[in-house]
């Protein structure tokens, strides 16, 4: 029976210390696996995985993360044994729906994920009230709208927030809330008013979530379905003074629509994804002081890197002990996460 770990070298040293590749070593060996490590670099030909899974006499259990080789109709043919899909990082878009068709267990780490970029969304809401940018470049104050103010900027406490999207992300959001008694509002086609209502907020459209609430917070999936659903008359619903903060899906906002809202300087936008990513170095959102660009830095810090190895590794470690497995992607979850 065989373990097949395949991903970029990067995703190893990051998320596969030593100590955390010794624990999947032991892990495998006690069970009567064989552990094989197959480093990738994309774009190399899915072929090639195709041949050493073969070689190898193919996965009983498939490890991926950043990086890895998608898991294609072909590379199932190829692994006809395979029954659990442990990806060690969040979005399984790498894998074929095919999986879920063979009945093949797909897992992730979107559980601890989850935490960090939550307590990122609150940070840059936290920057945005507080016009930090404007403690650090003092020049900055007076010079729109948005950056004219009294001294210390506002308060988080007691704010309407308007959360877009209520996944696990938006729903951590919630909770890093409570502390501040802001006043949530979301919208989620999704989920039903009554579930919402029992996670502490109020369930409204999308459109007058935009106009109402002084801070609005994507956490929304980039699909088909919410490609540019942040257009320039929505975004114009914003009223001065709001901000606006994306650590989801950049395709969520149109970016040329957004530059020309922006510039007028009366609300401020943070954000950590956009479309494409990067952005081009000469669009207009580069040089508006109103706009904060980071990059795709929302989920793991520094020291959680490993934690979502022996995340993934506690997976199959269930798996292989007969457990029930917690973090599990279904079919309807899949169909509705980010494609990229």
């Amino acid at each position: 029976m065989n373990i097949i770990a395949s991903f970029s070298q990067e995703s190893r040293d990051r998320c596969f210390t030593p100590p955390t590749w010794s624990r999947l070593e032991k892990l495998a060996k006690d069970h009567g696996h064989q552990l094989h490590w197959v480093p990738w670099v994309r774009p190399e030909p899915v072929e090639k995985f195709i041949a050493t899974c073969k070689k190898n006499g193919g996965a009983d259990i498939l490890i991926t993360c950043w990086g890895h080789p998608r898991v294609t109709p072909e590379v199932l043919d190829a692994n006809p044994k395979l029954k659990l899909i442990a990806h060690s990082a969040g979005s399984v878009a790498g894998v074929d729906i095919d999986a879920w068709k063979r009945g093949v267990k797909v897992t992730n780490v979107m559980r601890l994920m989850s935490f960090a970029v939550a307590e990122f969304s609150v940070c840059l809401m936290l920057n945005g009230l507080r016009r930090f940018n404007t403690h650090v470049r003092p020049e900055l104050k007076g010079t729109s709208p948005f950056y004219t103010f009294t001294r210390g900027g506002f308060a988080l406490m007691g704010k309407r927030v308007g959360l877009v999207g209520l996944g696990i992300i938006g729903r951590q959001t919630i909770e890093l809330l409570r502390p501040f008694r802001c006043e949530i509002v979301a919208y989620d086609p999704y989920v039903p008013a009554d579930k919402i209502a029992s996670l502490g907020a109020k369930k409204v459209e999308l459109d007058e979530l935009m106009r109402t609430s002084d801070v609005v917070s994507l956490h929304a999936p980039g699909t088909p379905a919410t490609e540019n659903i942040l257009n320039e008359t929505r975004l114009r619903m914003l009223k001065p003074g709001a901000i606006l903060v994306n650590t989801a899906r950049g395709i969520i906002i149109d970016h040329d629509a957004l530059a020309r809202v922006c510039a007028d300087g009366k609300i401020a936008v943070y954000l950590d994804v956009t479309h494409p990513e990067p952005l081009p170095a000469d669009h207009p959102l580069h040089r508006l002081s109103n706009v904060t660009l980071t990059h795709h830095i929302a989920g793991p810090t520094h020291d959680q890197w490993p934690l979502l190895g022996d995340e993934a590794i506690d997976e199959v470690e269930r798996y292989l002990k007969g457990q029930t497995l917690q973090n599990v992607v279904t079919e309807a979850q899949y169909a509705n996460q980010s494609r990229t």
